[in-house]
């Protein structure tokens, strides 16, 4: 008999297997790897802003809430005196309700509680009986001295914004505008005199209101 009819031996049947199971595993790697294609791409990256810009608009923020804020000192008849932060846009009886409110003895009818706040602004709160406010001569931080036009309170000519000048005898809105810019142009006045110089105010005008301003 021939070769071809010779039977296999057990250890060349199992490697005749093993063969075979060797190429089926090749192809199927092969075709899993035909199949896949290439590799998804990862999805992109949220876009982000970067660092260096980015702080810039923070540090531009908070420029701006500090441009709309200004910083009185309220004192005298209130229950808390203090250093306060307010809104530009806010009114001396904010300035009061943030310092506690006014003391029972606080004497509320020589307080302007509609005059607006000033960055720098020192508010006394004068007591029932006190005859002049502690603040007339002196004034913390360039402000107005007291908080109104009443007893006691002088509008500060170099700080003073439109309303307040407005308040003074013989001034009205644009007499009023004409001695900011004057201010602005020229600096501060030295004298209550050189209010002669800003265009709209004479002697006359200024004596009818001397009395009720200060330079500081």
């Amino acid at each position: 008999m021939g070769l071809l009819e010779e039977e296999w031996s057990p250890r060349e049947k199992k490697m005749a297997v093993a063969m075979v199971v060797l190429v089926l595993a090749l192809a199927g790697l092969a075709a899993v790897t035909w199949l896949g294609g290439e590799e998804a791409e990862e999805p992109p990256l949220p876009p982000y802003e970067p660092e260096e810009q980015a702080k810039p608009k923070e540090e531009d923020r908070r420029e701006d809430e500090k441009a709309k804020e200004v910083v009185v000192d309220v004192k005298g008849a209130v229950k808390k005196p203090g250093v306060y932060r307010m809104e530009s846009e806010a009114r001396v009886q904010d300035a009061v309700e943030e310092a506690g409110g006014p003391r029972k003895q606080a004497d509320m009818d020589r307080v302007n509680l509609a005059q607006p706040l000033s960055d720098g602004m020192a508010l006394y709160i004068p007591k029932q009986g006190e005859e002049a406010s502690p603040l007339e001569d002196t004034v913390a931080g360039g402000g107005e001295p007291a908080s109104g036009n009443g007893a006691g309170s002088k509008v500060n000519v170099n700080a003073a914004q439109a309303a307040e000048l407005e308040e003074l005898q013989g001034i009205g809105p644009s007499k009023a505008e004409a001695i900011i810019r004057y201010r602005e142009e020229n600096g501060s006045f030295s004298s209550l005199e050189e209010l002669t110089e800003v265009p709209g105010i004479g002697e006359k005008t200024l004596e009818n209101f001397r009395d009720q301003v200060t330079l500081r």
